[in-house]
């Protein structure tokens, strides 16, 4: 079976902010059919990275490349169809309700006649269906972090070719039982074709549902591989400065770090 092509390709970017190196010559590549985690320390580089591979910020040397032409080159509409992005944006809008909210990410493509019906099968999805006419300024963090993922999931669905989902830390806000529900359905997005990237934090759930991590530290990519190969006490506690240890309950297994 011959490799499938990358959808998003970071190829040794660097980026500098005020003076300061951010990144330093990363390459990454996100796959379709894959969903690929990016972890690391507090400063790391994580969304630094993110904008660029979104075509938001560009590299100072290196390029990003969406569906092998530099996403520079793409009017925004024309990119957004293809790839789409969560940011941390805790900011409701006031007056718009849940529904019109996640239709707005059809909005790239014009005169939409499905948007509503794409934005109801989202909602239901999310087990968000109940909130659809509740205004956003009245959603706690968590509820609104749920509808924008439905949003940017909408930007990419029902297209003739897999789309690009990046998602900066999307599970942030949310209590333990909605964050499986949010990356279960990342995942299942990512194994239906996408490609899909999100930046993670917490060490479990990236176990758990990343097929492949990238681990960035210092403006450097320092391992990049499949999870089981990458989410390992040793290389992890060398990243974070902290004790991890691996805990088994028959065969299922959990990181837990631990002051030194």
């Amino acid at each position: 079976m011959s490799k499938k092509v990358p959808s998003l390709v970071a190829e040794d970017v660097t980026l500098t902010r005020d003076t300061r190196r951010i990144l330093e010559g990363v390459s990454l590549a996100v796959q379709p059919g894959r969903f690929l985690a990016v972890i690391g320390p507090n400063g790391a580089g994580k969304s630094s990275l993110l904008s660029l591979m979104s075509g938001l910020w560009k590299p100072d040397t290196g390029r990003v490349v969406l569906d092998d032409r530099d996403i520079g080159t793409y009017r925004p509409a024309e990119r957004a169809r293809r790839c789409a992005v969560m940011r941390q944006d805790n900011a409701r809008p006031a007056g718009m309700t849940v529904l019109e909210a996640v239709e707005l990410g059809r909005l790239a493509r014009g005169t939409d006649e499905g948007a509503g019906a794409t934005a109801w099968v989202l909602l239901e999805q999310m087990k968000l269906a109940d909130l659809a006419g509740r205004d956003c300024a009245r959603l706690s963090g968590g509820e609104w972090q749920r509808v924008a993922f439905a949003r940017t999931v909408a930007q990419i669905s029902d297209t003739e070719k897999a789309g690009v989902l990046l998602l900066d830390e999307p599970v942030s806000s949310l209590d333990p039982a909605h964050q499986h529900e949010l990356l279960g359905e990342a995942r299942r997005l990512a194994h239906a074709g996408h490609a899909v990237l999100a930046i993670l934090h917490d060490l479990n759930l990236t176990a758990h549902y990343a097929d492949e991590v990238a681990l960035l530290a210092a403006g450097r990519l320092r391992a990049c591989g499949p999870a089981a190969e990458i989410m390992r006490p040793e290389i992890l506690s060398e990243i974070y400065g902290c004790r991890v240890v691996e805990v088994r309950d028959g065969d299922r297994h959990a990181l837990v770090s631990l002051p030194d």
